[in-house]
């Protein structure tokens, strides 16, 4: 009986095309497609069959696009150039977009998020006059660069690398302000984005380089929440970050840093921005002042001992009582709730306008401790009457009704 080898090598490589398997890329459809990682195993257990069908799997790649794809993916992902090099030859886009780290974006995105040196100066040369608009292309929803990414994933080799290309003229930023056209601002906008991007993930050394390349420590980011990158800083709970960004002209009251500080319960991050010039007293676009934020009971009464207004009303009406009565876990809500009466909360019986009481919103939270601590401290006749038959009930309205 005849082999495989014995076979003339059309009637070989008719033979092997019939090796297939479900292929899936980018959350796209199943399809039946040329299973080639058989085919390359194949071809590697006998010299005559390497020859046969080796070169062929290049044009096997090119044939069917979601191979082709991937193939060229797992090329770049192991820094394989050579194989890269045949891929493209054989006719595969180095311009197709895949999903990396739920961002849709190109080859280059995806080398220098994984920090691949050798293929991101590969795929630069690649690129050839396009170079410059490629690494400057922001993609996926999130409109990032490469050197966004390599900033974010602490890739301070691919940064070095990046930072010197200077943007093609025209650029779209992908940010606010609109497509900037004189290339020093343009590239001032390229450097202020990916610091962001560092101080987000607490990279201080790639922030000190970004900064001393020219990226501009105030920048806001109109895209995200009007956040700055110390507004990143503060939440990373990196207190280095902070203070790199406050020495370089960081200002603690643009976007509420203040705030993410509190929320991250970093007392020594609140502690540098409040040192730094931050306003303790400043309110958000909804009037919640930093109680409202404070993550634990020792930011709270940090904030409470130096004036802070603990009956502050915010657009509804609510106020700090309000919200500390709100929080899930009783021992912190009680917590929350003794030291702003400890400080003058007087706002016990106060209406908000979506019609909510402090111990209104105690009994329908479950915490009886809380109702016990602030009924003596109501004064209004019915509503002491309505609390009374409410507990009796076993009810526990949210609202006075």
């Amino acid at each position: 009986m005849a082999g495989l080898l014995d076979f003339p090598p059309e009637l070989i490589l008719h033979t092997v095309s019939f090796l297939t398997r479900l292929e899936s890329l980018d959350s796209q459809p199943e399809q039946l497609v040329t299973d080639l990682t058989s085919i390359n195993a194949l071809s590697r257990t006998n010299t005559v069959l390497f020859y046969t069908l080796n070169h062929t799997l290049y044009g096997l790649c090119a044939s069917v696009e979601p191979l082709g794809k991937r193939a060229l993916l797992f090329a770049v992902k192991r820094q394989l150039g050579s194989t890269v090099d045949k891929l493209v030859a054989a006719g595969i886009s180095i311009h197709s977009e895949y999903q990396f780290r739920r961002l849709n974006c190109g080859l280059l995105h995806i080398a220098a998020g994984m920090g691949l040196r050798d293929m991101v100066v590969k795929l630069l040369g690649m690129y050839g006059e396009e170079m410059r608009s490629m690494v400057h292309a922001r993609q996926s929803h999130k409109r990032t660069t490469a050197l966004d990414l390599a900033a974010h994933y602490g890739h301070l080799e691919i940064v070095r690398l990046l930072v010197p290309i200077s943007p093609p003229s025209g650029v779209d930023n992908g940010v606010s302000p609109p497509p900037v056209s004189d290339t020093l601002e343009a590239r001032k906008l390229y450097l202020s984005v990916a610091l962001g991007n560092s101080a987000k993930a607490g990279n201080i050394e790639i922030s000190e380089y970004l900064i001393s390349e020219g990226a501009d420590v105030n920048f806001v980011f109109a895209s995200r929440s009007n956040d700055t990158p110390l507004y990143y800083a503060a939440g990373s709970k990196n207190l280095g970050l902070v203070q790199l960004l406050l020495a370089s002209g960081g200002d603690p009251n643009l976007c509420f840093a203040l705030f993410n500080a509190a929320r991250s319960r970093k007392m020594d991050i609140v502690q540098a921005l409040v040192d730094g010039g931050a306003d303790i007293h400043v309110h958000d676009h909804d009037l919640h002042n930093v109680l409202r934020y404070c993550g634990n009971a020792e930011l709270l009464r940090f904030f409470l001992e130096r004036g802070v207004d603990p009956n502050l009303e915010d657009r509804f009406e609510e106020t700090p009582l309000h919200h500390a009565c709100k929080k899930t876990n009783a021992e912190v809500a009680k917590a929350f709730v003794e030291l702003l009466l400890q400080f003058g909360a007087r706002t016990v019986e106060k209406v908000s306008r979506r019609g909510s009481i402090p111990v209104g919103i105690a009994l329908s939270m479950g915490h009886s401790e809380i109702v016990e601590v602030l009924e003596p401290l109501v004064q209004n006749p019915d509503l002491k009457i309505r609390i009374a038959r409410l507990k009796a009930a076993g009810r526990t309205p949210f609202t006075t009704m």
